[in-house]
């Protein structure tokens, strides 16, 4: 009797195909993965100075805006100062030419003077503009010099890593702090390149975090990266993760993408 069921199941799907096929769905796709943050930033020095305050430790919430390390400003307040004492008397040598001018105009008109001079006091004016503009652009500068003596957080966000202390000398380019954004949280994984093409924007995914007890929660898929790496012939994929109590970025967690 079970041989001819078996046999009849044999010809059913020798008959019909499609019925197998049907039946037979292949498995969702799997991945391993890390927590990250919604944005991370290395703060870093613009100009060299010595560190006067630096107003953080590792582990701060800090808001857009605040001043985080405070570089001494003396140097660069004079500069400023200089640079603006310089476009006053280029402002006031300008309006000097201009006057200048306007009379040597008049006496153009008059036919008392030649047509050199008025050119000449034209070409003092312009001269004048140039000089003037050049003194307003170095007032700008130094303005935006001293700006940089403090730096400021580009976003709401906690303070992950320090590297700088008061006291310290800074250079251009050098690391200071490094700035997470925790408000939104995302799982990154890698998914092969067989199973990308059921990976959809907007697409469900089971996320579960090992280090929560194998907590279970429900994420959205946010970005894939259209270039798959040619050594591992991975795609990178990032699903936006809900808020959870405990939940840190660099925590290890396994994916399940809805079909």
């Amino acid at each position: 009797m079970n041989r001819n069921i078996a046999l009849s199941v044999v010809l059913l799907l020798l008959c019909y195909p499609g019925v197998a096929r049907a039946q037979v769905a292949p498995p969702a796709p799997t991945s391993t993965g890390v927590v990250v943050p919604d944005r991370s930033v290395t703060l870093a020095a613009k100009i060299v100075g010595r560190v006067a305050v630096v107003n953080v430790e590792e582990g701060d919430r800090v808001d857009a805006g605040d001043v985080l390390v405070d570089i001494a400003d003396a140097e660069l307040r004079a500069n400023l100062a200089a640079a603006q004492a310089r476009l006053r008397m280029e402002e006031i040598n300008r309006a000097h030419q201009e006057k200048l001018a306007a009379r040597v105009r008049n006496l153009r008109q008059q036919g008392s003077v030649s047509q050199e001079k008025l050119d000449d006091a034209n070409f003092k004016v312009d001269a004048a503009e140039q000089t003037a503009a050049g003194a307003k652009a170095e007032v700008a500068r130094a303005r935006a010099m001293l700006d940089e003596s403090k730096i400021r957080a580009p976003f709401a966000g906690v303070i992950i890593r320090k590297k700088v202390e008061s006291g310290d000398v800074t250079a251009p380019g050098e690391p200071l702090l490094v700035l997470e954004d925790h408000a939104t949280l995302k799982f990154r994984t890698s998914v092969k390149e067989r199973d990308i093409s059921r990976i959809e924007k907007g697409q469900e995914v089971t996320v579960t975090i090992d280090a929560l007890d194998d907590l279970t929660l429900s994420a959205t898929v946010s970005k894939i990266i259209p270039s798959g790496d040619p050594s591992t012939h991975e795609f990178v994929v990032e699903a936006t993760l809900p808020r959870q109590d405990k939940l840190y970025p660099g925590m290890f967690g396994k994916a399940e993408f809805t079909p």
